[in-house]
């Protein structure tokens, strides 16, 4: 009996170390899928673009006036509008501009001379016409007497009281004034001819003077400018670009002396595929990222769209110029990556876009259920961004879609009428 007690006692601790030390299966776990919760947010569509930072404007300068070039501005310096930039060498100009003082003084004296001396001969006319007048009314005078004495003398020789000799006298005498009246007329007529023509000469003469003096003045306004001219000032505020002369040089309005680029503002010519360009639209924002200010994101606009497209690198590209306002951070010739956002919508339902699938033009999104089974659910698109899609009708905030593996087969969708269980997870993204 005690033999049989210790055979089973030793087959009982057999089979349990049996059991403890077998070889254990691998464990079946069931997985956990990853899901997301339905909330507001942003989708932005962009399109992307780069290129190099440059002055909103850039200006040749270039001087007005030929001649020296004395001196020159640094590149690099901030110049303020109407700053002197260059000088040209004034000697010249100043001299040039005493010689038009000079002019100006004497077509001054001349039309005064002229003024003078015309008076003085009209006045002389004036009188040689008074005298004229004079003459001829003193000579109407005696016309007018002869008749009388003529008429008398007549009539008392018809009457037998005046003799055949003083008749003759009488009409002689009156024949006399006649002529005198006529030779006073004549030469009243030439007085006043010479004083017409000789007012209408010192018109003529006075306008040439006149003429003579505002092209003076017009001479000296122009020197004086010149002389001011080479002083050359920047057209607008900016920065100097480049220098192209140096002191010594003989430079003139065909000469560029340096490029003046305005920093106020930047532009952006952003390169474009044609595949997106005509989603681009002028207005639209851009958001602007530099290789030499990593971290940092300016806000920009799109002001302008190349009508004709260039090929660069065997793909045809659009120019999209961005402006850029001022920060003193910002370099001209800086290479720059934009985001053109050319649709954004805000306070949408948004899921992540692998949340979605996508079968003959329909979407699905798989639901989690409260009580842990799914759901595939339909669903309407918007606006989507690289990694996030906006959901306009189908569901609801708050709302838990299961999101696939990474990089794993895509499901097909199963019709809702047959939710299957699976273990409740934690809530949350």
């Amino acid at each position: 009996m005690r033999r049989w007690l210790l055979l089973a006692l030793g087959l009982l601790l057999g089979i349990g170390g049996y059991l403890l030390l077998r070889p254990k299966g691998p464990s079946r776990v069931q997985e956990v899928p990853e899901v997301y919760t339905v909330a507001r947010g942003e989708v932005r569509v962009t399109v992307a673009g780069s290129g190099r930072l440059a002055p909103w404007q850039t200006l040749e300068v270039r001087p007005e006036v030929q001649g020296t070039l004395l001196s020159v501005v640094d590149e690099g310096k901030e110049v303020k509008e109407g700053e002197v930039v260059a000088e040209l060498d004034p000697a010249p100009f100043r001299r040039a501009l005493e010689q038009a003082q000079a002019d100006l003084q004497r077509a001054q004296a001349n039309l005064a001379n002229t003024r003078i001396q015309g008076e003085s001969s009209l006045a002389s006319l004036r009188a040689s016409v008074k005298s004229a007048e004079v003459a001829h009314a003193n000579a109407q005078a005696s016309l007018e007497t002869a008749r009388r004495n003529l008429e008398a003398t007549q009539l008392l020789y018809q009457a037998g009281g005046a003799s055949r000799q003083a008749l003759l006298e009488a009409e002689a005498a009156y024949a006399n004034a006649l002529r005198t009246l006529e030779n006073t007329r004549a030469g009243l007529e030439a007085q006043r001819e010479s004083l017409r023509l000789r007012q209408a000469q010192l018109q003529e003469d006075l306008k040439a003077q006149e003429a003579a003096l505002a092209q003076a003045r017009l001479a000296l306004e122009e020197a004086r400018s010149n002389l001011e001219k080479t002083r050359v000032r920047a057209p607008l505020a900016g920065v100097v670009l480049s220098v192209s002369a140096s002191a010594g040089a003989q430079v003139g309005p065909n000469t560029p002396l340096l490029t003046l680029g305005d920093l106020s503002t930047y532009t952006l010519a952003l390169e474009v595929d044609e595949t997106e360009i005509a989603k681009v639209q002028v207005g639209q924002k851009v958001n602007v990222t530099l290789e030499g200010l990593p971290g940092e994101t300016f806000m920009g606009q799109v002001e302008a769209i190349g009508p004709q497209g260039q090929v660069v690198n065997n793909i045809p590209v659009f120019k999209v110029t961005v402006r850029l306002p001022y920060d003193e951070r910002l370099r001209p010739g800086m290479s720059a990556d934009g985001e053109i956002v050319v649709e954004e919508a805000r306070g949408v339902l948004v899921v992540p876009k692998r949340a979605v699938e996508r079968v003959r033009g329909r979407a699905y999104v798989n639901v989690l259920l409260p009580d842990g089974s799914t759901d595939t659910v339909r669903v309407t698109l918007g606006p989507e961004d690289a990694r996030m899609v906006a959901v306009l009708e189908g569901l609801k905030e708050g709302d838990q879609v299961i999101l696939p593996k990474a990089g794993g087969a895509s499901q097909t969708p199963r019709t809702p009428s047959s939710p299957s269980p699976v273990p409740l997870p934690g809530f949350g993204r």
